[in-house]
């Protein structure tokens, strides 16, 4: 009898943690992101959360040590580049957080089919399919909103001290990762209060929530340890320090977004936010879960309900927090890559708003069968959804595989290879500076090459850090005129090459420059340029030796697309020039090969 009861109780088990506890969709959530995790760093956060997994080091302000460490941790992970390493680790923190989601909604009330339901068009929209397949901060921070939630329920996992104590290591974790955490901090603080009032002694449970936030807040500890590299963004050697590194205050304080602020445009703000919860959640699911959050917050709570209206409403103030609120205060523009940039903050909004989608189609599939008197559907039904959501997930692919193109980095490469030894590279924008640091250290390539990032020319602490690697920059007061025309007169009396970026227009006006590749080379004062014959000469061996086997972007698929803008400006400059000069057969090669390179 023993043995057939081990067997009959088997099935049950393993029902109950597929079906009901969302391990089959779970599996096949993560089987998306592992497959489609990028080999490559497809941004300018990418390279630099790749390199600073794999060597260590402090990232950009506020620092996002919770996701340093996760990377960190998952360091010795096979895979085919340092890239994609971190992808796969962000995948599962992606398929973690879809996991999470999914029990959210279920100890919310929704039933399995309506929770897989839910749960699996966030996890394949585009917007969640792209931060959870490649080195991004927010994919963790999607994990910690879904366990708040999830812990916060009436029928969480947990109870009195223990729920108390495990929303705040999440909390803390949270708040190490990205500040835009706290727009979680109503329904997690409903969880703490239940907690609190679980407990046997509610002093106590209330005392351990308070070291269980400073335990996860102890994340912050890793950037007083973090190794300095060239792609580190500076020493955290006090607590001082590090209170100036967690505020943003270089980036102007904990309520600037951008370092450099522009202006609000808050409706086009709020239209790409609809955007993206339209389109990440098919529009009709997405209204679905707004009408469930009027429903719920309108009603007098049913003795049956999981949940009170306060806690909808207090869930409803998240979404409202996290979506509309944070989208106001957007201070870039939501076109370009400015849409790039606002959309991965949107992100956050859409995790409580799926177990509003859930409740709410669950309590629309129960009318419909009352009315039609037929049952509801079974576990069945929850594996043909799994599947159903698997082949939905090709409607995101082709965006994603354009977003995740070799061509940006390729491009990096591409620049670095090119430039002769022990040459100086001083450009402007960020993307180029950190994947220039992971090639260099993440990949050991090309290490003779010295980088300088215009920009954080003005921390002290980056200015002692090239100076400590041999290349001293003239200080101010160190003579008259221009900064950077200065640096560019003392790289080039020191004998090492010098090439700079199309943003450094001073130096251009200073010494003779020309095309090289996408950037510039800089002569000396008093040089001869050379004549655009041998500039068309030179930039053919140029880009002879460029890497450009693999499909070209089109025009929207962000920075791949804009590395081959440079690369088309490039030659569109040279074939003006040839034009002018009279020489129409070479122009008319440059105009071509502008034609062919650019995107297409």
């Amino acid at each position: 009898m023993g043995p057939a009861r081990v067997t009959a109780a088997a099935p049950s088990r393993a029902r109950r943690w597929l079906v009901d506890r969302g391990g089959l969709f779970a599996l096949a959530v993560g089987a998306i992101y592992f497959a489609t995790a990028s080999p490559y760093v497809v941004d300018g956060d990418s390279s630099e959360f790749v390199t600073l997994g794999a060597v260590g080091g402090v990232a950009h302000p506020p620092g996002y040590p919770a996701y340093l460490l996760w990377l960190r941790l998952w360091s010795w992970l096979p895979a085919s580049s340092p890239a994609h390493r971190a992808a796969l680790a962000t995948a599962l923190l992606g398929a973690l957080g879809a996991w999470a989601l999914h029990a959210a909604c279920r100890a919310w009330g929704a039933r399995p089919l309506a929770a897989v339901l839910a749960a699996g068009v966030y996890a394949v929209g585009p917007a969640i399919l792209r931060i959870a397949t490649a080195a991004e901060v927010f994919a963790l921070n999607q994990l910690v909103g879904a366990l708040v939630i999830w812990l916060a329920a009436r029928a969480g996992p947990l109870r009195g001290g223990w729920r108390v104590a495990a929303l705040g290591v999440v909390a803390g974790i949270g708040l190490a990762d990205h500040s835009t955490c706290v727009m979680m901090a109503p329904v997690g603080l409903l969880g703490a209060v239940r907690g609190v009032r679980e407990a046997s002694r509610g002093a106590l449970a209330a005392a351990g929530g308070v070291a269980a936030l400073a335990l996860g807040l102890g994340c912050y500890a890793y950037l007083w340890i973090a190794p300095d590299n060239t792609a580190s963004w500076g020493p955290v050697d006090s607590f001082a320090r590090l209170v100036h590194h967690v505020l943003r205050e270089d980036y102007g304080g904990p309520g600037a977004f951008a370092p450099h602020a522009g202006s609000i445009d808050v409706g086009s703000n709020e239209l790409a936010l609809a955007r993206t919860i339209g389109r990440g959640l098919l529009w009709a699911p997405a209204i679905v879960g707004c009408a469930w959050f009027v429903v719920a917050a309108a009603r007098r709570t049913r003795a049956d309900a999981a949940e009170p209206r306060v806690a909808w409403v207090l869930l409803a103030l998240c979404f409202v927090l996290a979506g509309p609120v944070l989208a106001s205060k957007f201070d870039v523009p939501p076109s370009d890559l400015g849409l790039y940039v606002v959309r991965r903050f949107h992100c956050l909004s859409l995790v409580p708003l799926v177990p509003a989608i859930a409740v709410g189609v669950d309590a629309i599939a129960v009318a419909v069968a009352a009315r039609a008197r037929t049952p509801l559907p079974t576990g069945g039904a929850v594996a043909l959804v799994v599947a159903g959501l698997v082949a939905a997930a090709a409607w995101s692919l082709p965006e994603l595989a354009a977003v995740h193109s070799p061509a940006n980095e390729t491009g990096i490469a591409n620049v670095l290879h090119s430039l002769p030894p022990n040459a100086v590279l001083l450009q402007t924008e960020s993307e180029p500076h950190f994947g220039i640091a992971y090639l260099q250290l993440a990949r050991d390539d090309r290490r003779d090459v010295t980088e300088i990032c215009w920009p954080l020319t003005a921390y002290p602490w980056y200015r002692d850090r090239l100076a400590a690697n041999g290349l001293a920059l003239p200080r101010e007061g160190d003579g008259e005129g221009v900064a950077s025309v200065r640096t560019a007169a003392a790289v080039l009396a020191s004998g090492r090459p010098l090439f700079i970026d199309q943003f450094q227009a001073n130096i251009a006006q200073h010494f003779p420059v020309y095309p090289y590749g996408i950037v510039f080379r800089v002569l000396p004062a008093g040089a001869p340029a050379p004549s655009i014959a041998e500039v068309f000469a030179i930039n053919r061996r140029v880009f002879d030796a460029y890497e450009l086997g693999y499909e070209l972007p089109g025009a929207d698929d962000e920075f791949a697309t804009r590395m081959h803008e440079r690369y088309a400006s490039t030659w569109q400059q040279i074939g003006d020039a040839l034009a002018a000069s009279g020489d129409k057969l070479d122009a008319a090669i440059a105009y071509d090969f502008a034609r062919r390179l650019g995107p297409q």
